[in-house]
């Protein structure tokens, strides 16, 4: 039997419960034991601010919350908490919020409301606290515990690694090699049985202070590796050409010769035992068109046989170095307590991209990562190639490396390996090339930049060849879409209005513009594709050497009215009105150089279904609206047909002056033409 204690009443299933003491009655003697009460009967839950279990004896306050670990997300997404609780629960005593108040004085940054944020396994995301200055941190145990005891301990805290003061460091290098090598064992499917090689190699072991051009000389299946990284001043100045070919194939190039950032990769891959490296500017050719077209040409042969490639991701300016140093305030990484004597630690969120982050939105409304800061290389065209087709690529960025095969991504604080191990197949990993579609190929590559827009196809020459041997008869190659697969990329619509593009390709083909580009993949029921004629410079069609290219096919053609008003195109088809999206700024130079009333027509290839539903009434309305590609005529007599935009939208309401399917197909009239 269980003596009171104090007048304090104690239950057998161990529930606290405090005296009544009147209003009038409450002294300061006995506010002061209600303190100590409320001490005792939350002693062993969980501090509301830093959400650790409280330390004995710690004094309680109101935010203070049950001792599950995850209670609080229960009946909520994340839990918040403000600078003054911070402060008040660190005075009070809890060790952990007076550890987490100094990593936020290390990082020099302030905040009024704070939240920790925990896993979502469904979307991939780690947990994390979020300060509303924008700033994001990570809790981390440094040691390899189990995730039951980690989960049990703070509900937002995740096994990670401390990351050393350079990416120069010993240890960084030793984990690359370690990658390597785990690699090179386990996974069947990033290994190479072509035994090609490329031309011309960079030989790396001919003395320390000098780089030797090789070509042809290499045996046949060498094991080189490959360098993925952003021209500059500097690489104009160091590329190979006609003039120092000669010279470098016998004396050799000094190795301070380099930019910095390549003499970085020369020490990397000399400290992981790879001879040789092929590097685009420093093995083609540059001023020999013939060269660059012949050896661009076998892109994905190189970049797939390379035993390494090293991804420069983070360099985008001359006189970069490869490696960054982690000595600042934003790395700094302060322990906040331990579990069973493994350190745990606060630091800022490293920032990680998926495949998904890359092949999608590119981080659109993410304000915390600064894509085009933290990876200027990932956003360039040729690098989609690159990337895509390479067994293994090492990406070096400003915080970390970054490892990226067919088998894992990992980096060196742990982040990829934390996240759900069925999503981390899932999103985070590329797909190869076999186990893409070409229009998931579109969209990836589209959302990449390049310099010169006639760079569109050669660009992506690789991954086409690739696709090619991979999927079979699909026919031939007609300016980036394939003849047996044509309806699912005929039907492209720009996403992002630039300028008139001036790549020479024909209107039809989702090359002819830059910026991001959406395929809808339909098989319609009233176009009919009845051939192409598609004719080229050299004997490559994947390079893009388009002299002409035409597309005759038959369908319902609709005269109308196109209207431009500022950031809206539409057109008016008999008394009916659709919106449509134009391919690229109608108004820009070198365009068409079009005006509102200027004649269009509407190719109808496909419909739509608008309609509204009220819960107790049931149907409202409904209506049929066509899809249609927006043409001009170039050559009545020829019935020749450039492409300016696909319309696709419904209306917004039950508006007799939409465009109604029925209406429109009543003014068309099925033709057979032609489009350039």
């Amino acid at each position: 039997m269980h003596r009171p204690l104090h007048n304090v009443s104690i239950r057998s299933s161990r529930t606290v419960v405090a005296p009544f003491i009147p209003a009038e009655d409450r002294t300061a003697e006995s506010h002061a034991m209600l303190d100590i009460v409320r001490s005792l009967v939350r002693a062993r839950g969980r501090c509301g601010v830093c959400l650790f279990t409280l330390e004995r004896g710690a004094k309680s306050l109101k935010i203070d919350v049950d001792s599950n670990p995850v209670g609080v997300f229960y009946v909520a997404d994340y839990h918040e908490f403000t600078s003054e609780a911070l402060a008040e629960s660190a005075a009070r005593g809890c060790g952990h919020c007076q550890q987490i108040a100094r990593a936020f004085r290390t990082h020099q940054v302030q905040f009024t409301e704070a939240r920790w944020w925990p896993p979502r396994d469904f979307m991939g995301a780690s947990a994390y606290l979020e300060l509303d200055s924008n700033v994001k941190f990570e809790l981390n145990v440094a040691g390899a515990l189990e995730k039951s005891a980690v989960d049990a301990t703070h509900a937002c805290m995740r096994s990670g690694r401390r990351v050393g003061g350079s990416t120069r460091d010993e240890a960084c290098l030793d984990q690359v090699a370690a990658w390597l090598d785990s690699c090179r064992r386990d996974h069947g499917g990033c290994g190479t049985s072509t035994g090609f090689t490329p031309t011309r190699l960079l030989f790396l072991d001919e003395a320390p202070e000098t780089v030797r051009l090789v070509e042809s000389v290499p045996p046949r299946g060498a094991v080189y590796a490959a360098l993925s990284h952003r021209w500059t001043e500097e690489t104009l100045r160091v590329r190979l050409e006609r003039d120092n070919h000669a010279q470098r194939l016998e004396g050799g190039i000094p190795l301070d010769h380099f930019p910095q950032m390549m003499r970085d990769v020369i020490f990397l891959l000399r400290r992981l035992g790879i001879s040789y490296v092929w590097i685009d500017c420093m093995c083609i050719v540059q001023d020999d068109k013939d060269d660059w077209r012949r050896e661009a040409a076998t892109m994905a042969s190189i970049y797939a046989n390379a035993e390494l490639t090293v991804a420069a991701s983070w360099c985008g300016a001359a006189g970069q170095s490869l490696f960054s140093g982690r000595d600042g305030d934003d790395f700094a990484q302060v322990d906040v307590g331990d579990i069973g004597g493994e350190p745990v630690f606060l630091r800022r969120v490293l920032p990680h991209f998926t495949w998904q982050d890359i092949a999608s939105s590119w981080f659109a409304g993410d304000d915390f990562i600064d894509a085009e800061r933290e990876w200027p290389l990932l956003s360039r065209g040729w690098v989609y190639q690159e990337q895509l087709l390479s067994r293994r690529m090492l990406h070096v960025t400003r915080s970390e490396f970054i490892w990226e095969c067919s088998g894992r991504m990992d980096c060196e604080c742990g982040w990829y390996t934390a996240l759900d191990p069925e999503y981390t197949l899932r999103g985070q990993a590329k797909l190869p090339v076999a186990s893409k579609s070409w229009d998931s190929v579109i969209e990836e590559y589209s959302k990449r930049d390049l310099t010169y827009g006639n760079d569109k196809l050669p660009a992506l020459a690789g991954v086409a060849q690739a696709f090619h041997d991979s999927h079979g008869d699909l026919g031939e190659y007609w300016c980036g879409l394939w003849e047996r697969d044509l309806e699912k990329s005929f039907f492209w619509q720009s996403t992002e209005l630039r300028p008139s593009p001036q790549s020479g390709m024909p209107s039809w083909t989702w090359a002819s513009v830059s910026g991001n580009v959406s395929c809808w993949s339909i098989e319609s029921e009233t176009v009919k594709f009845l051939g192409a004629s598609v004719s080229y410079d050299g004997d490559n069609p994947f390079m893009g050497d388009v002299r002409e290219g035409r597309v005759t096919l038959a369908g319902p053609l609709a005269p109308a009215t196109l209207h431009l008003e500022e950031g809206r195109c539409s057109v008016k088809i008999g008394n009916q009105w659709a919106l449509f999206t134009p391919d690229y700024a109608l108004d820009s130079p070198g365009s068409l150089a079009l005006t509102s009333g200027s004649p269009v027509y509407c190719l109808v290839f496909g419909e739509g279904t608008a309609s509204s539903r009220d819960p107790e009434q049931g149907l409202l309305w409904e209506r049929r609206y066509p899809c249609f590609l927006v043409l001009v005529c170039v050559d009545e007599a020829s019935r020749v047909f450039q492409r300016i935009g696909l319309g696709k939208e419904g209306p917004d309401g039950n508006d007799a002056a939409s465009a109604e399917l029925d209406t429109v197909l009543g003014l068309a009239e099925t033709q057979t033409i032609t489009m350039t």
